[in-house]
């Protein structure tokens, strides 16, 4: 057996293992058609979305500019390529909304770095 089998392996059992604590995480992507100059307002729809199960590794807050808040998560590569990932914006988390600031891949997990104000 290959490492790279063997690495797969034991993270699709650890995530088997986790049970209840891997969250719905519905991936969207917001598309803006028109700008109202009179309302200042924008007139947008919402793709389809995409939902992987993952978990929420921390929640922190960060006063960069904006007090803000912040959560690190991992989902497995197995279940989503992360070039499909670049093509979404938005991730609704416990029923809030939050930008998607940076994707890793190692081949194995993915780790999302997620914000909002």
């Amino acid at each position: 057996m290959s490492f790279k089998t063997l690495i797969t392996n034991n993270v699709t059992n650890a995530f088997n293992l986790i049970g209840d604590l891997a969250e719905s995480i519905q991936f969207t992507n917001t598309t803006v058609s028109e700008y109202d100059f009179a309302n200042q307002s924008t007139v947008s729809t919402t793709d389809t979305s995409l939902t992987i199960k993952g978990v929420v590794i921390k929640n922190y807050k960060t006063n960069a500019d904006k007090p803000r808040m912040n959560a690190d998560i991992m989902i497995k590569s197995s279940d989503v390529n992360s070039d499909v990932l670049d093509g979404y914006d938005t991730v609704v988390l416990r029923n809030k909304t939050w930008t998607i600031n940076t994707i890793e891949d190692d081949g194995y997990v993915i780790n999302l770095t997620i914000g909002r104000e």
